[in-house]
């Protein structure tokens, strides 16, 4: 109940006519452009250790120097 007295009541936040809402403008919304990167080229590292095998890997290549663990034969 309200006190006739009681003029702040109407001051209170909530109890004022409600404001007419006004839309929001909004810009439209544009995807980021893409940076497309440098193709990437495969480097062939190693070809220096001699003939590879399908998968890519060095092959195994039989030398008069080394045994068949790869160690040095000494003489």
């Amino acid at each position: 109940m309200k006190d006739n007295k009681d003029n702040a009541t109407m001051e209170l936040p909530g109890f004022a006519e409600p404001e007419t809402e006004t839309p929001e403008i909004r810009k439209p919304i544009t995807p980021p452009k893409r940076n497309r990167a440098a193709k990437q080229v495969q480097l062939n590292l190693l070809e220096v250790l001699g003939p590879t095998d399908i998968s890519g890997l060095p092959a195994w290549v039989h030398d008069e120097n080394t045994d068949l663990t790869g160690l040095p034969i000494w003489r």
